[in-house]
């Protein structure tokens, strides 16, 4: 039996056996070649034109009927005594009645309007194990190289495809978490799917975690903003009210009130995750941050975050000592976390500038009775 692998670190196996070795460097890529094109016979110059464009003629030629010959040896005839390649004077191509195991053909065929059971779907979707030809690049083959770049995002849609066929499929049978996991997997696909992040909304308020819905969607607002430059749609917002208010109502029934913020980093900006921080504590009008804080204190945040008190520094005023804001900072936290349990989930926390990441290690070690600083 032939099992033939495209996705990820290419792999060939005859009867349970691995012939990759014998091969050269483009026999691969004239497997895999023709394989994409199973529904057809390629000629043997536009072959040529893909793998050896900048051979003369007679050195393509050769080299052709060498990788032929390779895969003759290494691949032996089916139990129906077929040969794997058809071959004749002018054309090449896969001998479809040749019995074969190929991961991108399974996935070539499969359709979306088709009705399959979570058992098939689950089998592709474990066959994106990496991307097309992965870490191949074939210098000066320019044509097949823009080939391998145009299947990688074919092979990206059909992932997307039977995601959402298994989402479906989750959804109808009801398991809310499964469904939950395979939206999150698009998602990390297509990162600006908001359609998506509106049903992963809508199953965090369906099972209850309204808590991690909130994180979620400052999260995905904030990738739209640091990296699109927009913010959600109309919709989408009012989906997160919806979501928002359900959370403090029932935050107010509890014994302790829960604020969870998502935040994120910029490693060459001082102070960035901080003011991140300050920014969106002062949005959340129930915490009343401004009567925690003395004047100078205030003041002092004000320089990092405008959002506290616009145009702190005066002209002429030397600038702020990191000290004093790291403090004040610091008297914030300390003075929620007396009255809330506060979760921090921080977003590219590697990109973190360096005072800021001094500050979380500190709050971190401290083990501030309420705090959480999670990195996600």
């Amino acid at each position: 039996m032939l099992n033939l692998n495209f996705l990820g670190k290419a792999r060939v196996e005859y009867n349970g056996k691995s012939v990759v070795e014998s091969f050269r460097n483009k026999t691969i890529a004239l497997i895999c070649l023709l394989v994409i094109n199973n529904d057809k016979y390629l000629s043997r110059e536009k072959i040529l034109d893909y793998l050896w464009p900048d051979s003369s003629e007679e050195a393509a030629k050769n080299n052709l009927r060498f990788n032929l010959w390779l895969i003759k040896k290494n691949i032996g005839t089916s139990e129906t005594d077929q040969e794997f390649l058809f071959i004749d004077k002018d054309h090449c191509g896969i001998n479809m009645n040749y019995e074969f195991q190929c991961d991108i053909l399974d996935i070539m065929n499969f359709k979306p309007q088709q009705d399959r059971p979570i058992e098939s779907l689950l089998r592709l979707k474990n066959m994106f194990v990496g991307e097309f030809l992965e870490g191949c690049y074939y210098n000066n083959c320019d044509d097949f190289n823009e080939i391998i770049i145009f299947e990688r995002t074919r092979f990206e849609n059909f992932r997307v495809q039977i995601l959402k066929g298994l989402e479906e499929l989750y959804e109808k049978d009801g398991k809310t978490e499964e469904c939950l996991n395979i939206l999150k997997e698009i998602l990390d696909i297509e990162q600006y799917d908001e359609e998506v992040a509106a049903k992963i909304l809508t199953l965090y308020m369906k099972i209850g975690n309204r808590g991690s819905g909130i994180v979620f969607y400052n999260s995905f607002r904030d990738r739209l903003a640091s990296r699109l430059g927009i913010q959600p749609s109309e919709k989408l917002r009012k989906k997160y009210e919806e979501i928002k208010q359900s959370e403090e109502t029932n935050s107010q029934h509890g014994d302790v009130k829960c604020i969870k913020l998502q935040t994120i980093c910029i490693k060459d900006v001082q102070y960035f995750w901080m003011a991140d921080v300050v920014g969106k504590l002062f949005a959340l009008k129930q915490l009343k941050c401004d009567t925690r804080l003395n004047e100078r204190m205030l003041k002092v945040l004000g320089y990092i975050q405008p959002d506290v008190i616009p145009n702190p520094k005066s002209e002429g005023e030397a600038e702020v000592p990191a000290v004093q804001i790291v403090n004040a900072f610091i008297h914030l936290i300390l003075s929620i976390c007396k009255d809330y349990k506060l979760t921090i989930f921080i977003s590219g926390g590697e990109e973190m500038d360096s005072v800021s990441d001094g500050v979380s290690k500190y709050l971190k070690s401290s083990k501030v009775d309420g705090l959480s600083i999670i990195a996600n």
